[in-house]
């Protein structure tokens, strides 16, 4: 009929149009969402590995990337340390060529600063933006309002159920977190629990105060501090204390070392207070196969509770929840908050439900 071959005119039209613009029939479905990261990192040794923004932790950088590749992301770094970075920030979100900014830094910052001085004010009211608090901290009220200053934030992602409750005030808040298990963390041949250990106590994590690693003085046999830096006179203050109290010291171990380093130690010490951290470290040396009952915490830190015996959370996890809180913040069609996410195995090697709520 003369309408079929007028509509099979049409679609070669459009076939022939989306060849030549690079256009497909679901493109607007699949169109990917611009996102600005904006972080602040200086590098803390002059080593190669060092250069690397979140070296350290390579849960999270796995995440940014499964951003781009499963969730249709374009993420654009911003690093604050770089102060030829912020003009050209700047100048991009007064384009809204963003329709979201992700924020990765604690209360009062850097980041957090300089978003809520700068960025929040210079965006259009479309474009939408997040932060990472990345600390164990309640929100502080802002210094002009007096409300909790999360909530100039279209959402807060959180690494901690143990947070829940303080973020309650938040419209948009969301459990985002994980490790890169399975990849940089798994158990092998190689990591095998059996025979003579290395060392008998082995603590993880930045030279920093939070972290308490003068603690393992107090513990007998051979002892291992691995971290890396901090500020550096407080960094290296520490370093000399421990090593004249005979504990080794490592620094800036390469992540794909830590499985082989965690499966050779009778304990791992997790000193760290309850503002200090440690949930990554304890998932981390989890999911290369180390036991519960071979990591030693500190009595005081409760938070802590909820990585030794809950799942291990993987990077497809953290990545998508973070995805989750920028479609929903955005107004993405394609947002759908599920009842119930599969997450990362637990060393059984089953894999457990973990049920989320927005």
């Amino acid at each position: 009929s003369d309408m079929a071959a007028t509509m099979a005119m049409r679609m070669a039209l459009f076939g022939a149009f989306a060849i030549i613009t690079g256009l497909s029939a679901d493109s607007c479905e699949n169109k990917k969402i611009d996102v600005a990261f904006v972080f602040y990192y200086i590098p803390d040794s002059s080593r190669q590995l060092s250069q690397t923004a979140y070296w350290h932790d390579p849960g999270f950088r796995r995440a940014l990337e499964l951003l781009e590749k499963e969730q249709a992301m374009s993420i654009h770094r911003f690093n604050l340390a770089d102060d030829s970075v912020k003009s050209v920030l700047e100048d991009k979100i007064r384009r809204a060529q963003f329709s979201f900014i992700f924020a990765k830094g604690c209360w009062h910052t850097p980041v957090d600063k300089y978003m809520r001085a700068r960025i929040l004010r210079l965006k259009p009211n479309s474009v939408k933006a997040g932060l990472f608090p990345a600390c164990s901290g309640a929100p502080p009220p802002d210094e002009e309002t007096g409300v909790p200053i999360s909530l100039v934030y279209d959402v807060i992602f959180y690494d901690k159920h143990w947070l829940k409750e303080v973020f309650s005030h938040h419209p948009l808040a969301v459990h985002a977190f994980g490790v890169d298990a399975g990849h940089t963390f798994r158990p092998s041949e190689h990591t095998s629990s059996r025979g003579p250990k290395l060392f008998d106590f082995v603590s993880v994590g930045i030279f920093a105060p939070w972290k308490r690693h003068e603690h393992i003085l107090e513990k007998n046999g051979s002892r291992l501090v691995v971290g890396y830096g901090w500020r550096p006179q407080e960094s290296s203050e520490l370093v000399s204390t421990l090593f004249s109290g005979g504990v080794a010291v490592w620094q800036n171990v390469h992540p794909s070392k830590m499985c082989q380093l965690y499966m050779n130690t009778q304990k791992l010490l997790m000193a760290a207070n309850e503002l200090g951290g440690g949930e990554r470290v304890i998932l981390e040396a989890r999911a290369c196969g180390l036991s519960v009952k071979d990591i030693e915490v500190a009595a005081d830190n409760r938070k802590i509770a909820e990585f030794l015996d809950g799942p291990i959370y993987n990077s497809s996890y953290y990545s998508s929840q973070i995805a989750l809180g920028i479609r929903v913040a955005v107004g993405d069609t394609r947002a759908s908050v599920e009842s119930s996410r599969r997450v990362g195995a637990a060393p059984s090697g089953n894999i457990e439900p973990f049920k989320i709520s927005v």
